[in-house]
């Protein structure tokens, strides 16, 4: 008797980095099968399609050395498995999410902010920074110079190490810092402790669009504060999250007033969306509503620019 012989599974390749399970919230019918409008500003095109098709990129989370490549693809979609029945039952039942399942949400919303195209650059430009000052300071005389590399290991005399030829080099502009897969994963993941205490600090209203008008992005995770300055999870006056179409999360450092929950409202909630995205709005309808830069309703995406603001 012959016996089948196993097949090997299927690595995912369609990586999201936009949950499915929350994009179905703002969908048409709340459903993961549900019609989706996806704006691009980039490609300045409006389109329909299902959650399953909209936020992911191939084998954005690979890790082509690891025993498991796509392993943390997998914790995304474990994840996701724990979050989305939260999802659906606040979105459907529509109120305020109790002591546990905000706690869970926090922590979506902590590696939503990590797991977003948006935040590597973020990080690699913090490396480069940190890098070039280090940089300039080992190359501020050819004894600290020297110094640096005996400490790093290196010979001082091999071919390519000498100190004028660094220097020529590191100030030409050619110099910069670049990272794989790997490099950028690590560092979200070894921040998330870090963003997760700064959201558990806060205190978090929920508020309703009965009509369903929110919107949300590919880059979910909204951080306001003070004009001109760097905005972190510890200094941000207010941290937003939609949870769906109907629900809206806000995180403050000190406790405040629910306010009005008109059209307005939602609409000037719905434009900080759009000036957090990175390239894509997502609705259940094409003329969702949003705010100009003179504080007038406007419907038309096509008016939109970040610029104006």
């Amino acid at each position: 008797m012959e016996h089948p012989v196993p097949t090997a599974v299927a690595e995912p390749r369609r990586h999201h980095y936009v949950p499915r399970c929350w994009l179905a919230g703002f969908t048409d019918t709340g459903e993961k099968d549900g019609r989706l409008w996806v704006t691009d500003f980039i490609r300045r095109k409006q389109f329909q399609t299902v959650p399953g098709n909209a936020g992911l990129i191939n084998d954005y989370y690979k890790l082509d050395e690891a025993p498991d490549p796509v392993v943390v693809e997998r914790f995304f979609s474990t994840l996701e498995g724990l979050a989305a029945p939260v999802l659906k039952t606040l979105g459907s039942e529509r109120r305020p999410p109790n002591d546990e399942e905000l706690d869970l949400l926090l922590q979506f919303i902590a590696y939503q902010w990590v797991r977003v195209p948006s935040f590597r650059p973020i990080i690699l430009g913090v490396a480069d920074r940190i890098t070039r000052e280090r940089m300039a300071e080992e190359l501020r005389t050819p004894g600290t110079w020297r110094a640096a590399l005996i400490r790093a290991g290196i010979d001082p005399e091999e071919p390519g190490s000498d100190y004028e030829s660094m220097k020529e080099f590191f100030e030409s502009g050619e110099y910069s810092v670049s990272a794989e897969t790997a490099w950028y994963l690590q560092r979200a993941f070894a921040g998330v402790d870090k963003i997760l205490e700064g959201l558990r600090n806060r205190y978090w209203g929920t508020s309703f669009s009965p009509a369903g008008r929110l919107i949300a992005s590919d880059n979910p995770v909204v951080l306001d504060g003070e004009r001109n300055e760097m905005v972190g999870f510890g200094n941000a006056e207010v941290v937003i999250y939609p949870v769906s179409r109907h629900i809206l999360l806000s995180g403050t450092t000190v406790r405040l007033k629910a306010p009005p929950m008109n059209f307005n409202y939602f609409a000037t909630m719905n434009t900080m969306m759009l000036l957090r995205s990175e390239a894509q709005a997502y609705s259940h309808i094409p003329d969702f509503p949003w705010m100009d830069e003179t504080r007038h309703l406007q419907a038309d995406w096509q008016r939109f620019a970040k610029n104006r603001y």
